[in-house]
């Protein structure tokens, strides 16, 4: 999987396989394209984590990796990509003049999908523990403050330390066999500073031959900084929601052929694409292929963040490369868990239909996707068994429905995460959350597992509920069929892998309850609202609003009780940083506000939210490498969650060798530990465990098998 390896608790009998085997992909390019925008995602790695990842792509089979970059506006420009004149950069890959950019920091979030700025060490129920500083965000982004007024000099750092990173870990990506792709929007977006300088230097902006000359001026930049194998253009989002206009169409135009001039000229080494939000223009989705080269792929990902199948233009894309994208997850419901297995199928076959030679996974997330990543990567080399169109090129779609059968899929994963003895009844209940119950061409989005959160001025918002809490909570009944399976999961490695899923799932049954609950606190603060009298509306909201209101923090409470016994990745810190500033500050702050200026003094301690970590004492690392190149050191971050620590060390040895050597863990910050395994020290494959024993002398472990089964790391 993407986040790691799942191991067997008990050593399975050894016999030699037949290798004899030979197997060709459906889809020549296979792959991912984790998206930059939000906490959840590619915002908040750093090195190992994309190390991590490339690690686990050929065990996956897959060969692709891709990143889109915003443009000014909104949450942009992102610095994975920079914009300037041909006088701005050295050529050693440096730059010389640049302008204000930034991926997501807990304190750079103005006009950042309904985020709010807030220090980490402000975070509500023992969340705080989970970060080591109160601008929490990738490496690169530290000291890049205050967002958007940074000087010159901190925005040249800013994407030289970028610069530096994409040539580590793409180096890393090339090592691995795969292939790294990044691009911008189309027609290109000239970041103002830039424009003022051009301007100043007497060119026009808007002239397609300055558009060539910074098209040439980046890809020069890209040659001198970082390996590179493909660029794409995206179309931009307004075009799937508002559609375009002729006048948009031919600017586009001009802006490839600009951009295809400029990669000429350069002699550049990557390969053009396109990509984004529609495959092409309104008016004909497969117009691109009518004028592009013929060795430029087309892609796009499918619309409607997914509810919506592949794209059909691209059955009308002839004798070139081109990549269906469907969504691993969709960010409206970012912060729950979304079981898509069998739409995953479903666009593998459809894109196969259509003579897609690339099939590539958007996301955020990476370990509550396990199962979605999983049914991508296998459907991208075998459908025969479970396609019902395969081998009939004919067929215009698979079937009807949006998803294809999922049975055999979650049978052999439900015995791979959970062993033997409870492997088929789990089997049953993800077969039946998975996917949704029909084709959704427009909203509402729909899935058979419940769905307590979508858009809401952000990604993973949550909503009021008008329904009454007895009327939704049968939505979870499954969970008390999941909850009665706990006693036949054995194994460590089995168990934590069960509870994960199930707090998963406690959670989403608390954000439910909570959702309700929204409702009602509404319809009471309407109530005194319409009370004028000042000591009347005090004690409407003493007798109605109060007790709501505690049993709303009590709920919240309940909600970052099962979250936080699920955060082991990134991602997870993410969707951590979505409740604490986005949805908390949307739906509690301003009622909290509004409580104290009717009653006129603070509200009591439990009717806001606690300070206290409400979980079980817990330690996990939320980067995993697998993979060490020769001559790197493992940098590891291990987070601690409820307590301090006593005693803190990692063990490691060569794999084979009895003798464990030990290093004692550094704290950090809060509940954040390092330790390094030196670089010198490391001549061959080897494994290790953690261990720390708490203030209360409760013993943990990573991983969870330890030392029976430890991590292993495979140095090449």
């Amino acid at each position: 999987y993407l986040h790691g390896d799942v191991i067997p608790d008990e050593k399975i009998r050894f016999q030699l396989p037949n290798l004899d085997e030979t197997l060709k992909p459906l889809f020549s390019v296979r792959g991912i394209q984790p998206f930059h925008d939000f906490p959840e995602g590619p915002d908040w790695w750093n090195s190992d984590d994309y190390k991590a990842i490339f690690s686990q792509l050929p065990k996956l089979r897959m060969n692709f990796f891709g990143l889109h970059t915003y443009p000014e506006g909104s949450v942009g420009p992102e610095p994975t990509v920079w914009i300037g004149m041909e006088k701005d950069h050295n050529k050693n890959g440096t730059v010389g003049f640049s302008y204000p950019a930034r991926h997501f920091t807990t304190s750079n979030i103005t006009g950042s999908w309904g985020y709010r700025n807030r220090k980490t060490g402000d975070y509500s129920f023992g969340a705080d523990q989970l970060f080591e500083r109160d601008d929490f965000g990738a490496d690169y982004m530290k000291g890049m403050n205050p967002w958007p007024k940074l000087s010159v000099e901190q925005s040249n750092e800013l994407f030289n330390r970028v610069g530096s990173l994409l040539n580590e870990v793409f180096s890393y990506a090339k090592n691995m066999g795969i292939q790294t792709c990044i691009g911008t929007e189309i027609p290109l977006v000239i970041p103002g500073p830039v424009q003022d300088r051009l301007e100043s230097a007497g060119q026009d902006p808007d002239n397609p031959g300055v558009i060539s000359d910074l098209y040439e001026s980046m890809f020069k930049r890209i040659i001198q900084t970082h390996p590179l194998d493909y660029y794409w253009f995206w179309t931009p989002e307004g075009w799937t929601w508002k559609g375009n206009t002729k006048e948009q169409i031919e600017k586009t135009k001009n802006d490839m052929a600009a951009a295809i001039a400029a990669a000429n000229n350069v002699q550049a080494p990557f390969t053009l694409a396109t990509c984004g939000w529609v495959l092409g223009p309104k008016q004909d989705r497969s117009m691109f292929d009518k004028f592009l080269p013929k060795e430029m792929p087309i892609s796009c990902i499918n619309r409607e963040v997914g509810f919506t199948p592949v794209e059909t233009g691209f059955s009308e894309v002839k004798n070139r490369p081109k990549w269906a994208i469907p969504w691993l997850e969709d960010d409206p419901a970012m912060i729950i868990p979304q079981l898509w297995a069998g739409r995953m199928r479903k666009d593998a076959a459809d894109a196969l239909i259509y003579g897609c030679t690339g099939l590539i996974g958007i996301h955020w997330r990476t370990r509550i996707l396990g199962p979605n990543i999983s049914a991508l990567a296998k459907a991208a080399w075998e459908q025969e068994a479970w396609n019902p169109s395969f081998g009939d090129p004919s067929r215009e779609k698979s079937d009807k429905s949006r998803d294809l059968t999922v049975e055999e899929f979650y049978n052999d994963w439900a015995f791979t995460q959970f062993g033997r003895e409870a492997a088929d009844p789990i089997a049953e209940i993800f077969i039946r959350l998975d996917g949704s119950s029909e084709i959704q061409e427009k909203n509402p989005r729909k899935s058979n597992l419940p769905r307590p959160s979508d858009w809401n001025k952000g990604p993973g918002g949550i909503f009021p509920d008008s329904r009454k809490w007895e009327e939704v909570s049968p939505e979870y009944d499954f969970i008390l069929e999941i909850e009665k399976l706990r006693p036949h999961v054995f194994g460590k490695g089995n168990l934590e892998r069960f509870d994960y899923w199930l707090n998963n799932f406690r959670y989403m049954k608390a954000i439910g309850r909570f959702n309700c609950t929204l409702q009602e606190m509404i319809e009471k603060m309407n109530k005194v609202k319409e009370e004028n009298d000042p000591q009347l509306r005090k004690n409407l909201v003493q007798k109605l609003v109060l007790p709501i209101r505690k049993r709303q923090m009590a709920e919240l409470e309940e909600i970052h009780k099962y979250l936080l016994a699920t955060v082991n990745t990134t991602g997870g810190l993410g969707v951590v940083a979505n409740w604490q500033q986005h949805n908390i500050p949307m739906h509690i702050d301003p009622i909290s506000k509004e409580l104290k200026a009717i009653s006129g003094k603070d509200l009591p301690e439990d009717a806001m939210p606690s300070k206290k970590y409400p979980g079980k004492v817990r330690m996990f690392v939320p980067t995993i490498r697998t993979c060490l190149e020769a001559g790197e050191p493992l940098h590891l971050k291990i987070i601690l969650l409820g307590d301090k620590s006593r005693k803190a060390f990692l063990y490691w040895k060569p794999i084979g060798e009895n003798n464990f050597e030990k290093l004692k863990l550094t704290y950090v910050e809060r509940g954040v530990y390092r330790v390094t395994i030196p670089s010198e020290a490391i001549t061959e494959d080897f494994e290790y465990y953690i261990q720390m024993i708490t203030m209360k002398n409760e013993t943990l472990v990573f991983p969870v098998t330890a030392p029976k089964i430890n991590q292993t790391i495979v140095v090449f």
